[in-house]
């Protein structure tokens, strides 16, 4: 059992340990104010001869104050903080107005701004409170200037000093009071600094570590995916294979979540990277990527394109992918099954914007300015979530200039808007080879040399540029793949060359410069593969000459596109 269980009146059964500190500050202020009133109040009178003018307010000081206690009893937190506190701030000015400079009760006033912040919550009453001290402040000075009010005193040297010593006891009793809780706080600060590093560490490891297995599942649901389109014998597992790309996904999308959220509060977030590319084939393929999602979860996917948009912007695609992504995956969640997710887009002067809407229960009133903040889900007990993917949004979207804003109706439509700037492009930005119908090419004449030190994810890219048609080699490190591209040099050169980031022996960075002082293989193109998209090590080896990278783990489609892209012109037959 807790000492001074009556300090805690109110305060059982707050989940928030910030709010029962309030109401147990509040509680024992009350007690040390009733304290004050009974002996400093109960002097006074004797002193004063029993005044009226004294002993009437100073009784319904002591009753008024009594109600604090009531009040928190019932839970009505506000009223009981807001009373005690401004039935102080009157009776400083109405002791002052009486007896004047007796007590110097302006000395209470820096103990009134002091608790402004501990009793008090809401912004708004924190200013009225403060305004409150401030006026008590200048009525005091003033009446110790001139008061026309004040009673003659007649005390002895001893009572008086009697009354400003219990006046210092009690002021100190509050000082000790009001100042524990800063105390306590820096005696655990740096427990809780170190605590706060080692649930990060904590946190980004095991991300890191889930995300290697998860990317493996996400290779392997790609390719049963394509296998069971092409083989009509297994169309009756597809649904499985469909749930399991599902699930892959989403669990991908969470923990990217997660390590962009490290990024952002570490600091790291890359530059955008702005580029040429045509709208309409980007959305509409991560629109195809969503569909089997949606289908999964009873809902359907419809996007419309504003014809005015120009074909082709200039924008960082990366980050607006991983926004629509996280958009589409909130109004799947929260959405009503048997309704459609719509997909919006449209230009508006200098700016086109990107809505995303679904039918749902809502998101109330009092949560719309919280929405976007970290960790805040509208999950009702059924349906939660890592609170992660709108924080993220409205980062990316602020880094890129624009803004994001929601609309929501009761058991109605909510809409999330993203506002970019509009840059247009023309189809020339677009670098050569990106507008090549994907059918066309003809893979059975490309040479790719893969550098994976991870066997199964090597495994897994060979599988699918088998698929492909592509002729590969693979090898575990830099110091193989220079070896490999050497000897094939001196027959046919590859045409592109994939390389993990970190491999033992010769990494990702060494391999590269090597690559571009060869005066054979330093025009091969070079894509990059990695999980970590924001390190320094990934901007060094673009810089050093690769041409592009894909995120892990590797997207089929985003692979065939970006090898076309590079492919060197090969002389037809």
């Amino acid at each position: 059992m807790k000492p001074f269980t009556f300090l805690y009146i109110g305060a059982s059964g707050l989940p928030d340990p910030g709010d029962a500190g309030r109401v147990y500050l509040v509680n024992a202020m009350c007690l040390i104010t009733a304290f004050s009133i009974l002996v400093i109040g109960g002097m006074l009178s004797y002193y004063f001869h029993w005044r009226l003018s004294l002993l009437i307010p100073f009784t319904v000081e002591f009753i008024v104050n009594a109600s604090v206690l009531y009040f928190n009893a019932r839970r009505r937190y506000k009223t009981a903080a807001a009373i005690l506190y401004f039935l102080q701030c009157v009776m400083i000015v109405y002791l002052s107005a009486i007896i004047g400079p007796v007590l110097r009760l302006d000395i209470v006033l820096v103990l009134l701004f002091a608790v402004i912040y501990l009793i008090f919550k809401d912004k708004r009453w924190r200013r009225a409170g403060a305004i409150a001290a401030f006026l008590d402040f200048i009525v005091i000075e003033a009446l110790y200037y001139k008061n026309p009010f004040q009673a003659p005193i007649h005390l002895e040297r001893g009572a008086a000093y009697v009354l400003q010593l219990l006046v210092v006891v009690v002021i100190t009793a509050l000082i000790v009071l009001v100042s524990a809780p800063y105390v306590r706080s820096n005696d655990t600060n740096e427990d809780l600094k170190r605590a706060n590093h080692l649930i990060k560490i904590f946190v980004a490891q095991i991300t890191h570590e889930l995300r290697t297995p998860l990317d493996t599942i996400h290779h392997v649901t790609q390719l049963l995916r394509s296998e069971t389109k092409k083989d009509p014998a297994l169309k009756k597992i597809e649904p499985l294979v469909d749930i399991g790309w599902t699930v892959s996904s989403t669990a991908r999308n969470i923990v990217n979540n997660v390590l962009d959220m490290a990024q952002i509060e570490a600091g790291k977030m890359t530059a955008t990277v702005y580029e040429a590319f045509r709208l309409r084939p980007f959305l509409e393929h991560i629109i195809d990527v969503h569909r089997v999602i949606a289908q999964n979860v009873k809902m359907w996917l419809e996007l419309t394109i504003d014809r005015e948009m120009p074909a082709v912007i200039f924008g960082d695609p990366l980050n607006i992918n991983q926004i629509l992504t996280n958009l589409l995956a909130n109004a799947f969640k929260y959405g009503y099954s048997e309704h459609p997710v719509l997909v919006e887009v449209c230009k508006q002067l200098d700016t086109w914007e990107i809505r995303v809407s679904n039918n749902s229960e809502g998101i109330p009133r009092e949560q719309l300015d919280s929405i976007f903040d970290p960790f805040v889900t509208t999950g009702n007990g059924h349906i939660q979530g890592s609170g992660l993917g709108l924080y993220i949004v409205r980062t990316k979207v602020s880094m890129m200039g624009g803004s994001v804003r929601v609309e929501s109706q009761r058991l109605g439509r909510t809409t999330f808007s993203v506002l970019l700037p509009l840059r247009e492009g023309k189809f020339k930005d677009i670098p050569d080879g990106a507008g090549v119908d994907l059918e066309a090419a003809d893979f059975e004449k490309v040479n790719v040399l893969v550098a994976e030190d991870d066997k199964l994810i090597s495994y897994l890219i060979a599988r699918f540029l088998e698929e492909m048609g592509c002729a590969y080699t693979l090898v575990s490190n830099g110091r193989e793949l220079l070896e490999v591209a050497e000897k094939k040099c001196r027959e046919e050169c590859p045409d592109i060359i994939i390389l993990d980031c970190h491999m033992p022996e010769l990494n990702g960075l060494e391999t590269i410069r090597l690559l571009k002082q060869h005066p054979t293989l330093k025009n091969v193109p070079i894509i990059v593969t990695t999980g970590d998209i924001y390190s320094p090590t990934l901007d060094n080896m673009l810089s050093a000459g690769a041409n592009t990278y894909l995120k892990k783990p590797i997207d089929h489609n985003a692979l065939r596109k970006t090898i076309q892209l590079y492919l060197r012109k090969l002389p037809q037959n």
